[in-house]
């Protein structure tokens, strides 16, 4: 089956069988960010970006993906927000397994995105949802702390109370 999408940023057609998993297709496509861990979208080792919200690709069938818009964790990290975010965690000093980083980084992009300035429960609860133990969860809090404040600096926010 063709499926039509957005690709990080470029229109692709993907040429899949539609009960395969997002996470398979694009592996195929040589998205080597997405990383196959539980298989049952608990781990967060193979988040991406359907239609700018972080969702688990192992578990969407990629039949239903069409007309939508994917952006894996290559592509996202040369955005404005990406590099927001991996400056901010190495500020912080935050060093991962490698298998958790799209869901780390996605989770912190999804909440700078509905909240301009977290509150200590907002981050242990971010925390708290990534099942990955390979860093310590200060450093990981300590890590979006710092990204928040880089974003609002190049936001031109720096002392905004909003």
């Amino acid at each position: 089956m063709k499926i039509p999408v957005m690709l990080n940023s470029s229109k692709v057609i993907l040429d899949a069988k539609p009960s395969e998993s997002l996470l398979e297709v694009l592996r195929r496509q040589g998205l080597l960010s997405v990383k196959e861990g539980c298989t049952k979208g608990r781990c967060g080792s193979c988040t991406v970006l359907l239609d700018d919200r972080p969702v688990p690709s192992c578990v969407i069938p990629v039949g239903i993906v069409r007309n939508a818009s994917i952006e894996t964790l290559e592509f996202f990290l040369l955005t404005k927000e990406g590099e927001d975010i991996t400056a901010g965690f190495k500020q912080a000093g935050v060093t991962t397994c490698g298998f958790c980083n799209s869901t780390r980084i996605f989770s912190t992009y999804e909440l700078l995105k509905k909240v301009y300035r977290p509150t200590m429960e907002e981050l242990e609860e971010l925390a708290d949802s990534i099942k990955c133990n390979c860093i310590d969860k200060k450093t990981f809090i300590n890590g979006v702390i710092y990204a928040t404040a880089i974003k609002h600096e190049r936001e031109g926010r720096r002392n905004a109370t909003v």
